[in-house]
């Protein structure tokens, strides 16, 4: 990637809803060529989507956890396709250092967090669980 690429990254992380003509602008470079940029990123899957983020605490959602799980080798499919489709995990990582997944899991409040956990101590025989509350997100996405 190069410096430009790099400054255009840099600006729509900022702020994904600018124009290109103000990204443009901004960098004193060509509209066209922050186009042609952004358009071969996004052909190369260097830019994946583009996505909100979200307060969750202002859409009601006060409950925010990292859980770090291991399981048999046997249940660790059945456990990602699990948590791949439930709709309180956030994000989901596959993670080494004698764990097998890292998921943020967001929840309306303790009580909804603790059915969705025992749902999971149920449905699996978890080797090792590891709660790590959120108490403040200081920095999100802000690489480049």
């Amino acid at each position: 990637m190069d410096e430009k690429e790099r400054l255009i990254i840099s600006h729509l992380r900022k702020d994904a809803r600018l124009s290109l003509g103000a990204v443009s602008q901004a960098l004193n470079v060509p509209l066209s060529t922050v186009y042609d940029k952004l358009t071969r990123l996004q052909k190369e899957g260097v830019i994946r989507k583009q996505a909100l983020l979200l307060d969750f605490a202002k859409l009601g959602y006060h409950h925010h956890i990292h859980l770090a799980l291991k399981v048999s080798r046997e249940q660790k499919p059945a456990l990602q396709q699990f948590l791949q489709n439930h709709h309180s995990v956030n994000s989901l990582h596959e993670i080494n250092g004698g764990f097998d997944f890292l998921a943020e899991v967001i929840s309306k409040d303790i009580k909804e967090y603790t059915d969705f956990r025992d749902g999971l101590k149920e449905s699996f025989n978890l080797k090792e669980l590891h709660e790590y509350q959120i108490i403040e997100e200081l920095e999100k996405e802000k690489f480049c």
